[in-house]
């Protein structure tokens, strides 16, 4: 597919602005590491939550979605102008949500900062749409696009409504009730959902794979958007009880269909050299499941009205957002970027000349390195965080910095790539 000069642009500013905040949040874990030793709902917490989920997550997908989406749903993106005016609402939609709870000042910059998400959310959401809308053939995978946009939207609209029932105080109940169903619209109905959409199309193709069967997909799909659903309702009437096992039951078994669908076309792959992006992918899906085995311990501890809940949510939720979603991203940058780059300065000179390959364009030593760094941030913030170890904490937050270095250092390298001459090449 070709890419227009202003579909490029509007894709790497998403790109560079995702890097950068990567940065500004590893910095702000850094400077914050006692908090994670306390409660999850605290000001700096809620200000890095936001960060990671928002300015990292979020913007970065937005991103690769402008790239992928055509690709996926084989048709073009309906508005580059729509894009950009999503990209203008984001950042500073982010940066005054993120800086008022850094500071805790629930107010006009707090709210200003969430309607900025919100209008943001709906301009990705309807791009999204109107782009689907010019496609005659419907997959399992524009199904779970489409409905991952909707929770994203769902989660905004209680999120900016939680800002500002910190000063209007108009909701029934306290902030963390409605929290509990605010991040898990945000974790698994628009992540989860998303990455799975996204994934099961590009996987196989990376890999080169056989295996071509949506119905474990189509059964994931199914089980995750009822579990959403169930507990969202559930939770909002009843909190966590009884039934809470059950919805949790089927949920996990969604996630596990696609897991087994991704094993599938894993063992299908006719191309076997497993490249260090996929790498990162691969230890991604094991941060999924090790977040996954968290939930039957927070469901129990919180029936039994144990302290030992908060702890082991606090846990989930650094597993997940720090890890799961963080190693998928810093993996498929590296697939995505690379060539979206490569196609601006290279596609007219295929079969004409000897030209770099995609892979070609960033440091593969580099790479390699950030992986070993996040791994060891992995290991040590985690149970440092569990555990309270101030050592390890220090030594995860560490690592997390000197691999969003090492990212953002890979992402700039790619970025201003120079078209190489005849007699270089």
């Amino acid at each position: 597919m070709k890419y227009k000069k202003h579909h490029y642009s509007v894709t790497l500013a998403h790109y560079l602005s995702a890097a950068i905040l990567f940065l500004a949040l590893a910095v702000m874990t850094a400077f914050s590491r006692d908090a994670f030793a306390g409660h999850y709902f605290q000001p700096r917490i809620l200000a890095i939550t936001h960060m990671a989920v928002l300015g990292w997550g979020t913007c970065m997908i937005f991103g690769a979605c402008y790239q992928l989406i055509p690709v996926i749903l084989e048709t073009e993106l309906y508005s580059t102008g729509l894009a950009w005016a999503s990209w203008g609402t984001l950042l500073p939609g982010v940066i005054s949500l993120v800086y008022a709870f850094w500071v805790f000042e629930p107010g006009i910059c707090m709210q200003t900062g969430a309607l900025l998400l919100l209008v943001s959310i709906i301009l990705f959401t309807l791009n999204i749409y109107l782009t689907a809308a010019k496609t005659k053939k419907q997959t399992i995978q524009e199904d779970f696009i489409f409905t991952a946009c909707l929770f994203l939207c769902f989660t905004a609209l209680i999120g900016a409504t939680l800002v500002f029932n910190f000063t209007m105080a108009f909701l029934p109940q306290g902030q963390l009730h409605y929290l509990r169903i605010h991040a898990h619209l945000g974790l698994a109905g628009w992540f989860l959902l998303m990455i799975i959409g996204v994934s099961s199309k590009l996987v196989p193709m990376f890999l080169v794979s056989s295996y071509k069967n949506d119905r474990l997909l189509q059964v994931s799909y199914y089980l995750i958007v009822a579990a959403l659903i169930a507990f969202s309702t559930d939770s909002y009437f009843f909190g966590l009880n009884i039934k809470t096992w059950f919805i949790a039951a089927v949920g996990v078994a969604g996630i596990g269909c696609y897991l087994v669908y991704m094993g599938k076309c894993l063992r299908g792959r006719i191309k076997k050299h497993i490249d260090l992006p996929m790498k990162h992918g691969i230890f991604s899906f094991i941060l999924l499941i090790a977040g996954t085995v968290c939930i039957p311990f927070i469901i129990y501890y919180y029936l039994r009205h144990g302290q030992l809940d908060i702890r082991f949510t606090f846990i989930y939720g650094i597993i997940l957002i720090m890890g799961w979603i963080t190693a998928l991203i810093l993996g498929q940058t590296f697939k995505t970027l690379p060539f979206i780059v490569w196609a601006k300065h290279y596609e007219h000179l295929a079969g004409k000349a000897k030209i770099p390959m995609p892979a070609d364009l960033f440091k593969p030593g580099l790479l390699r390195v950030q992986m070993i760094t996040f791994i060891v941030f992995c290991l040590s913030f985690v149970p440092g965080c569990a555990f309270g170890l101030a050592l390890l904490t220090g030594i995860g937050c560490l690592a997390l910095l000197i691999t969003a270095i090492i990212y953002v250092t890979n992402v700039l390298i790619v970025v201003f790539h120079k078209t190489k001459t005849y007699d270089e090449l």
